[in-house]
């Protein structure tokens, strides 16, 4: 009997760690979809991966307006997105009944003619009979009053890092 338990543990551990496996490869995924979305300025695949409760406040058109004022702000301000790495999923955790995630990545822009590199986050919380992640910016959860309004309950035990920004000396 003591080893059907531990065959049984051995196995649902791999399955374990197998799915933990995958769900940080669709997180990574998702995240790049996301990101070349911005980067595009794909409207419906940005909408595709933000959390349905952001959705669900703003609505599709605010949420398109808003994406719109911001590529128009980048225009007059002359930033443009060069390229961008995921750099790793650090984590993939079951918190409550839900799988959360963070999804380290850096950003290299032009802002102005100078070279501007943004090591930023994005949290994901994972859908699971959509299998898709929905993201939030990670530093939005832990400073801006509008998203800390959305998800008020909001808790996790994922180490989220402050963005950092690494303009280039010239």
């Amino acid at each position: 009997m003591k080893n059907y338990l531990i065959i049984f543990l051995f196995i649902s551990g791999n399955i374990f760690s197998q799915s933990i496996g995958e769900l940080k490869k669709t997180a990574k995924r998702d995240a790049q979809a996301t990101i070349q979305a911005s980067v595009d300025r794909n409207l419906s695949t940005i909408l595709k991966y933000t959390h349905p409760t952001i959705f669900k406040a703003y609505g599709e058109q605010k949420l398109m307006e808003t994406m719109n004022d911001i590529f128009r702000t980048m225009d007059a301000q002359k930033i443009k997105i060069k390229d961008f790495k995921i750099d790793e999923v650090t984590e993939v955790k079951k918190e409550g009944n839900q799988y959360k995630s963070l999804v380290k990545n850096t950003i290299n822009m032009d802002f102005n003619g100078r070279s501007v590199t943004l090591k930023s986050s994005l949290f994901g919380f994972y859908n699971k009979k959509k299998a898709q992640w929905y993201f939030v910016e990670s530093n939005k959860l832990l400073d801006d009053p509008d998203t800390k309004k959305l998800f008020p309950k909001f808790k996790t035990d994922i180490e989220i890092p402050l963005d950092e920004h690494i303009a280039d000396d010239y």
